[in-house]
């Protein structure tokens, strides 16, 4: 999906495209400890695509918070998530989440979101399997991602209770509109096979050219910034729009710039309440509309 012809965008493609590269090179190979990924990196590689689906899917709230509560589910499941899955009857609790709470997540809706991923991987093998089984092609993941999640909750057995409000934050759907940023971050992971992804779903249709950038309110407020998009909202339509700019600069890998990108939020060095100090370190300083440094002509 391509940016309409005369859509406001970037002052200065090329520009933005260098410092785009230049802040890809700062953050390359760096500080995987600030993200959830770091946990089905250190994974087993049976274990990885689970990890991975647990972690992107509860990647809200504070870094700590998060890394906690991924580490106590893993630590419930004896590291082995696959394992466990398999060996699970997806009748009895999960001893040792029973008063897990991630915000609003309870530990009854983890229960209940792996139950649905056991369900998945029995029927097609793994997630990755089921995904294929979903993607009828297109421009982008959004059609496939939201067949997905409908497949993935109808290993769920309808029960009063079974859709709480955690479980649907869990498994949310692009057909309202939502970004469903962690779902894409999940994707990202999956199918890139640069930096620190994972590059487990391989094949044609697995392409890094559809994949979307991951829009949390962090990417969307810097992807303003750089003239990605205009959206007020970090909705479905801004990471179409920012990733169709993004895609204009590296057509085969759009994405590419998502890490580098969001350590600039999740890192605060990009933050609301700017400063001289963190605009002047920035890497993407000379193509930032809210930089507070000006950027110094150099003399012909």
């Amino acid at each position: 999906m391509g940016v309409a012809a005369g859509s406001p965008g970037p002052r200065d493609l090329a520009l933005l495209g260098e410092r785009l590269e230049a802040l890809r090179r700062d953050w390359a190979s760096r500080r995987l400890d600030s993200d959830p990924l770091e946990f089905p990196r250190k994974a087993e590689r049976e274990d990885q695509e689970v990890t991975a689906f647990l972690a992107a899917s509860l990647a809200f709230g504070r870094v700590a918070s998060i890394r906690n509560s991924i580490r106590r589910i893993l630590d419930a499941l004896d590291d082995r998530p696959s394992a466990f899955l398999d060996e699970w009857d997806g009748k009895r609790p999960i001893a040792g989440l029973e008063r897990f709470v991630h915000r609003w997540v309870t530990g009854k809706d983890v229960g209940d979101f792996l139950r649905m991923v056991k369900g998945a991987r029995h029927a097609h093998g793994s997630l990755g399997a089921l995904f294929a089984s979903c993607d009828a092609g297109g421009d982008d993941f959004v059609t496939p991602l939201s067949s997905f999640q409908r497949n993935l909750s109808s290993y769920l057995p309808r029960r009063p209770g079974a859709d709480s409000r955690g479980l649907r934050f869990l498994l949310p759907s692009p057909a309202a509109g939502s970004a469903c940023k962690r779902q894409h971050l999940f994707l990202r992971w999956m199918i890139r096979r640069d930096g620190f992804d994972l590059g487990l779903w391989t094949g044609p249709a697995f392409s890094p050219a559809r994949l979307l950038l991951p829009m949390d309110t962090h990417v969307h407020r810097i992807a303003r910034y750089l003239g990605l998009t205009r959206r007020p909202s970090a909705d479905l339509a801004a990471a179409r729009e920012a990733t169709a700019w993004l895609r204009r600069l590296n057509p085969e890998d759009p994405v590419a710039y998502d890490w580098a990108l969001s350590r600039l939020g999740i890192l605060a060095e990009c933050v609301t309440e700017r400063t001289r100090r963190h605009c002047e370190r920035c890497a993407i300083r000379p193509v930032c509309r809210a930089s507070l440094v000006p950027v110094r002509k150099v003399a012909a």
